[in-house]
């Protein structure tokens, strides 16, 4: 049997008060910025809910312990960790699930040469498809807890001794409605300190799917600053995702970037980096391309694993929608 150990870190209310065990609807009642981390393992694609660990209530014990156990494991076993945050209609089950899935597609579609720790952010959607606008408004809320995970982390590696970094790589990963939560976490980090504990963390921000305005980094109080916090960003969009066309017309949002872009693309920052999967695309995995679609997943796992932009063959570079083009197999 195939085992996966997913890491986590989750604002969702607890199943109880003292050593929690699993995880429901709704948020911590202790506070909006209350996040308990642990571990879990996902066995042929659903999770073991006996594996689900939550780790103690306090630094030392908790995020302190999981971000050694990880630089171990990245030192140790040379590889990268990657931090997921997931979408709409997501409960925390399927989060686990989700992160699982995508990593394990990874590691296949790599032949077993990419498999980082996969970390997964689990917000609190209700995990049903008809609570769109309450998802919608629990990803905002939910832009506090996980910028104090970023700080927990920015903390972690900023006091690390030298001798004990693991010289790895932190990629971040937020599909659909997690780019929402992605854009308040940047909004409360400027409250809190002005954004200053958030220098960069990763080496590179993947936004897929994003359900988020188009013009979300032309403005400092949406994406404007996400540049501050890697190295490299991709925005991979497809116009064919049905799930952003309802976001738009029956939610009342404006046009999204994951459907046809940024609306401004020569004006994005040096760091972003635009790929239209709209021709590769299609059918069931129209929206979920990044853990479905071999030929999106090839891509992601060339740019985690270091390749330039122009380095990429099964890209075409569009010099009047400042794009790269996803290709077929037959037209490369």
């Amino acid at each position: 049997m195939a085992t996966t150990t997913i890491y986590f870190a989750t604002n969702r209310k607890p199943n109880r008060k003292t050593k929690p065990t699993n995880f429901g609807k709704g948020f911590s009642k202790k506070s909006l910025g209350d996040i308990r981390l642990g571990h879990a393992n996902v066995t042929n694609g659903k999770l073991d809910t006996s594996s689900i660990k939550v780790l103690p209530d306090n630094s030392k014990k908790g995020s302190q312990a999981l971000f050694d156990e990880l630089r171990g494991s990245m030192k140790i076993d040379k590889i990268d960790s990657l931090i997921f945050i997931h979408g709409f209609n997501v409960d925390f089950k399927k989060s686990i699930e989700s992160a699982a899935k995508m990593g394990d597609f990874y590691f296949k579609l790599s032949k077993k040469s990419f498999k980082p720790n996969i970390f997964v952010f689990s917000w609190p959607s209700d995990g049903e498809i008809d609570k769109y606008k309450n998802d919608r408004h629990d990803a905002e809320t939910s832009g506090y807890a996980f910028v104090r995970g970023m700080m927990k982390l920015s903390t972690f590696l900023k006091s690390s001794d030298p001798d004990v970094a693991c010289k790895q790589k932190i990629h971040l990963i937020a599909h659909s409605m997690g780019n929402y939560v992605l854009r308040h976490a940047l909004q409360q980090a400027n409250k809190i300190d002005g954004g200053k504990s958030l220098s960069r963390i990763f080496d590179n921000i993947i936004l897929t799917a994003a359900d988020e305005d188009s013009d979300a980094f032309e403005f400092d109080y949406k994406l404007a600053r996400l540049p501050d916090l890697a190295q490299r960003i991709t925005v991979y969009f497809n116009s064919g995702d049905l799930a952003l066309k309802l976001s738009k017309h029956t939610k009342g949002n404006p046009d999204r970037m994951g459907h046809d872009g940024p609306n401004k693309p020569h004006e994005i920052h040096a760091k972003v980096v635009l790929v239209d999967a709209s021709s590769v695309v299609s059918g069931l995995s129209e929206h979920s391309y990044h853990q479905e679609n071999k030929i999106v997943g090839r891509d992601i796992i060339s740019l985690l694993q270091g390749k330039g932009s122009e380095q990429f063959k099964h890209r075409e570079y569009v010099p009047h929608a400042n794009k790269f083009k996803l290709l077929k197999l037959s037209d490369i």
